[in-house]
């Protein structure tokens, strides 16, 4: 393979062969642009512009800035008896505590240990959390109980689920409860710390869509749009500049397919031959 490029040209010409039977000649654009020419970048001012101060950390002039990455890995609680009246009667199912455990091993599998624990106070994020922490049991984190991660309606989604608009007093509230937790949790690391760290935080499902979202500047309003099994795992890294990306959403790669389920959905056993 040979390429040459054009004297004051954008073009270059790429010749491939084998041996010297035969040449085919192909003229392409050379990709790289030149940076000084402001007319040939794509124009962004109508695009959405990232706020580097979304966490009110960002560092000033002249101060130190952060080095590290903080991960944060976000697991929804297992399979539960959706129809009981009462939270403490909402109890993990057989599968919900077969999901928990199998999530726990995979936690003990990771070539990092969380540095910080967070839960949820709700019964079956507790369960979940307890059959978690058989197996990093000797992982030594502070964990952390935080009633601001209960389920809730963190704002009103669009499209209206089947239900319709929601009542402006619940989303008021449960949004300002969810929100303080993010503002807890979601930051960039401080300048003095020198490691990355993986916080592991277990609640629920319209807890951590809508902080994927917020963390990700997106709509926070389409939360509804996507879908999250239990015991899935979803993880956010935030950088040292404040930026944010998803590292995977949802993923239920550890999961054997029979344990695959949502909201509402009930297991279906393995087939035998």
């Amino acid at each position: 393979i040979r390429s040459t490029v054009m004297p004051n040209s954008r073009m270059f010409a790429l010749a491939l062969g084998t041996g010297t039977a035969g040449v085919s000649i192909a003229f392409c654009e050379r990709s790289h642009t030149n940076k000084g020419a402001a007319d040939e970048l794509v124009d962004i001012s109508n695009l959405q512009k990232w706020d580097y101060n979304w966490d009110g950390r960002a560092p000033k002039k002249g101060e130190p800035k952060p080095k590290a990455t903080r991960y944060i890995v976000l697991i929804r609680h297992g399979h539960y008896n959706e129809l009981a009246d009462t939270d403490p009667q909402r109890m993990l199912t057989a599968t919900g505590r077969e999901q928990a455990l199998i999530v726990g091993k995979y936690l003990a599998t990771m070539p990092w240990k969380p540095n910080r624990l967070y839960v949820s106070s709700m019964t079956r994020a507790q369960e979940t959390f307890a059959l978690i922490q058989e197996s990093i049991s000797k992982t030594v984190a502070p964990i952390t109980v935080l009633s601001s991660l209960q389920e809730g309606r963190p704002c009103q989604p669009i499209p209206f689920s089947r239900s319709g608009p929601y009542k402006r007093e619940q989303v008021e509230r449960d949004g300002c409860r969810i929100d303080g937790a993010f503002k807890e949790i979601f930051h960039r690391a401080a300048p003095d710390q020198k490691e990355d760290t993986y916080d592991v935080v277990v609640c629920h499902a319209n807890v951590i869509r809508y902080f994927a979202l917020k963390a990700l500047q997106l709509p926070t309003e389409a939360w509804l749009r996507t879908s999250l099994a239990h015991c899935s795992v979803t993880i956010l890294a935030i950088q040292p500049s404040g930026t944010v990306s998803l590292r995977t959403f949802g993923n239920t790669h550890i999961l054997p397919p029979h344990l695959v389920t949502t909201a509402m959905s009930i297991p279906t056993p393995p087939t035998t031959r």
